[in-house]
Protein backbone atom coordinates (compact mmCIF):
# COMPACT_ATOMS: atom_id res chain seq x y z
CA UNK A 1 0.00 0.00 0.00
CA UNK A 2 1.31 2.84 -1.05
CA UNK A 3 1.83 6.27 1.48
CA UNK A 4 -0.22 9.51 -0.27
CA UNK A 5 2.36 11.75 0.45
CA UNK A 6 5.41 10.36 -1.86
CA UNK A 7 3.59 7.31 -3.42
CA UNK A 8 7.80 6.95 -5.44
CA UNK A 9 9.73 7.37 -2.73
CA UNK A 10 7.73 5.53 0.17
CA UNK A 11 5.64 2.62 0.65
CA UNK A 12 4.22 1.00 3.71
CA UNK A 13 6.01 -2.62 3.98
CA UNK A 14 4.20 -3.91 7.03
CA UNK A 15 2.79 -7.14 6.73
CA UNK A 16 4.88 -8.22 3.79
CA UNK A 17 7.86 -10.23 3.70
CA UNK A 18 7.83 -12.55 6.39
CA UNK A 19 11.30 -13.89 7.51
CA UNK A 20 12.70 -17.19 9.56
CA UNK A 21 12.43 -15.62 12.64
CA UNK A 22 8.01 -15.37 12.29
CA UNK A 23 8.96 -11.08 11.95
CA UNK A 24 7.92 -9.22 8.73
CA UNK A 25 9.68 -6.62 7.63
CA UNK A 26 8.71 -3.59 9.37
CA UNK A 27 8.61 0.16 8.87
CA UNK A 28 8.18 2.59 6.06
CA UNK A 29 10.91 2.65 2.90
CA UNK A 30 12.46 5.25 0.77
CA UNK A 31 13.39 3.34 -2.25
CA UNK A 32 16.02 0.79 -0.92
CA UNK A 33 16.28 2.39 2.72
CA UNK A 34 14.27 1.78 5.89
CA UNK A 35 13.66 3.32 9.01
CA UNK A 36 13.06 2.00 12.46
CA UNK A 37 12.53 3.14 15.43
CA UNK A 38 11.53 1.46 18.90
CA UNK A 39 10.30 2.66 21.69
CA UNK A 40 11.40 1.08 25.09
CA UNK A 41 10.76 1.82 28.76
CA UNK A 42 13.51 2.32 30.78
CA UNK A 43 14.34 0.76 34.27
CA UNK A 44 14.55 3.50 37.22
CA UNK A 45 17.81 5.09 36.75
CA UNK A 46 18.41 3.96 33.58
CA UNK A 47 17.80 7.15 31.65
CA UNK A 48 20.91 9.37 33.63
CA UNK A 49 22.75 6.07 33.34
CA UNK A 50 22.24 6.63 29.68
CA UNK A 51 22.93 9.56 29.28
CA UNK A 52 26.02 9.44 31.42
CA UNK A 53 27.37 6.43 29.19
CA UNK A 54 26.42 8.47 26.28
CA UNK A 55 29.03 11.39 27.47
CA UNK A 56 32.15 8.99 27.90
CA UNK A 57 34.64 9.86 24.71
CA UNK A 58 33.80 7.09 22.38
CA UNK A 59 35.04 5.00 19.66
CA UNK A 60 32.33 2.53 19.26
CA UNK A 61 31.50 4.62 16.33
CA UNK A 62 33.79 2.84 14.43
CA UNK A 63 32.30 -0.84 15.45
CA UNK A 64 28.68 0.29 13.73
CA UNK A 65 30.63 0.98 10.62
CA UNK A 66 31.28 -3.00 10.93
CA UNK A 67 27.62 -3.43 9.66
CA UNK A 68 28.13 -1.85 6.48
CA UNK A 69 24.21 -1.15 6.10
CA UNK A 70 23.56 1.52 8.77
CA UNK A 71 23.12 5.51 7.47
CA UNK A 72 22.19 6.78 10.74
CA UNK A 73 21.01 6.17 14.27
CA UNK A 74 19.67 8.16 17.31
CA UNK A 75 18.62 7.84 21.31
CA UNK A 76 16.02 10.19 22.42
CA UNK A 77 15.03 9.85 26.37
CA UNK A 78 11.90 10.92 27.29
CA UNK A 79 8.81 11.28 29.74
CA UNK A 80 11.14 12.07 32.23
CA UNK A 81 13.90 9.09 31.57
CA UNK A 82 11.12 6.63 31.60
CA UNK A 83 11.40 5.54 28.45
CA UNK A 84 13.45 5.79 25.21
CA UNK A 85 13.03 5.81 21.48
CA UNK A 86 15.59 4.02 19.45
CA UNK A 87 15.58 5.34 15.44
CA UNK A 88 17.70 4.10 12.56
CA UNK A 89 18.10 4.38 9.28
CA UNK A 90 19.07 1.14 7.34
CA UNK A 91 19.75 -0.69 3.83
CA UNK A 92 18.77 -4.10 3.12
CA UNK A 93 16.20 -6.66 5.07
CA UNK A 94 14.86 -6.58 8.33
CA UNK A 95 15.78 -9.46 9.83
CA UNK A 96 19.28 -9.11 8.54
CA UNK A 97 19.99 -6.03 9.72
CA UNK A 98 18.96 -7.45 13.44
CA UNK A 99 20.98 -9.92 12.22
CA UNK A 100 24.09 -8.23 12.04
CA UNK A 101 23.37 -6.45 15.14
CA UNK A 102 23.33 -9.63 16.91
CA UNK A 103 26.84 -10.70 14.96
CA UNK A 104 28.59 -8.03 14.38
CA UNK A 105 28.20 -5.59 17.59
CA UNK A 106 26.48 -7.67 19.77
CA UNK A 107 28.66 -6.45 22.91
CA UNK A 108 27.80 -3.08 22.14
CA UNK A 109 24.50 -3.70 21.64
CA UNK A 110 23.64 -5.46 24.50
CA UNK A 111 25.88 -2.46 26.49
CA UNK A 112 23.78 0.45 24.98
CA UNK A 113 20.04 -1.44 25.22
CA UNK A 114 21.21 -2.85 29.30
CA UNK A 115 18.70 -0.32 30.86
CA UNK A 116 15.65 -1.00 28.67
CA UNK A 117 13.09 -3.04 30.84
CA UNK A 118 13.42 -6.28 29.78
CA UNK A 119 15.76 -6.36 27.66
CA UNK A 120 16.82 -9.93 26.46
CA UNK A 121 19.90 -9.61 24.72
CA UNK A 122 20.62 -9.31 21.20
CA UNK A 123 21.62 -12.83 20.72
CA UNK A 124 18.36 -14.29 22.72
CA UNK A 125 15.99 -15.84 20.35
CA UNK A 126 13.66 -13.72 22.46
CA UNK A 127 14.76 -10.25 20.70
CA UNK A 128 12.41 -11.09 17.98
CA UNK A 129 9.18 -11.00 20.57
CA UNK A 130 10.74 -8.30 22.13
CA UNK A 131 11.32 -5.70 19.20
CA UNK A 132 7.53 -6.86 18.03
CA UNK A 133 6.48 -5.78 21.46
CA UNK A 134 7.52 -2.48 21.12
CA UNK A 135 8.91 -1.50 17.48
CA UNK A 136 6.37 1.83 16.38
CA UNK A 137 6.51 2.30 12.03
CA UNK A 138 6.76 6.03 11.70
CA UNK A 139 3.95 8.00 9.76
CA UNK A 140 6.50 9.86 7.78
CA UNK A 141 9.92 8.52 6.16
CA UNK A 142 12.36 10.73 4.12
CA UNK A 143 15.66 9.63 3.15
CA UNK A 144 17.27 12.00 1.24
CA UNK A 145 19.36 9.65 -1.13
CA UNK A 146 17.17 6.66 -1.45
CA UNK A 147 18.81 4.74 -3.59
CA UNK A 148 22.02 4.65 -2.40
CA UNK A 149 23.36 2.33 0.08
CA UNK A 150 25.83 3.18 2.66
CA UNK A 151 28.80 1.11 0.93
CA UNK A 152 27.89 3.28 -2.61
CA UNK A 153 28.26 6.45 -0.19
CA UNK A 154 31.75 5.07 1.24
CA UNK A 155 33.04 4.40 -2.23
CA UNK A 156 31.76 7.81 -3.73
CA UNK A 157 33.86 9.01 -0.95
CA UNK A 158 37.19 7.61 -1.71
CA UNK A 159 36.49 8.65 -5.36
CA UNK A 160 35.93 11.81 -4.90
CA UNK A 161 39.17 11.99 -2.14
CA UNK A 162 41.17 10.38 -4.88
CA UNK A 163 40.04 12.31 -7.18
CA UNK A 164 40.72 15.45 -5.51
CA UNK A 165 44.18 15.20 -4.86
CA UNK A 166 44.54 14.44 -8.17
CA UNK A 167 43.43 18.07 -9.21
CA UNK A 168 45.72 19.29 -6.37
CA UNK A 169 48.84 17.23 -7.47
CA UNK A 170 48.09 18.46 -10.93
CA UNK A 171 47.69 22.71 -10.08
CA UNK A 172 51.36 22.72 -7.82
Amino acid sequence: MAITREATREEKVTGTNPSSSGMKDQGLTSGQAHEFAIILPLKPGGGQRMRDRFKEPKTDTQLMDKMGTLHDLRFVLFDNDTRVLFASTYDGGFEQYIKDFATLVPDLIDKEFQECEGYPGVRSPKIWEYIARYQTEAILFYSAYPNVTVRQVWKAQRVLNAFEQLLDEGSS
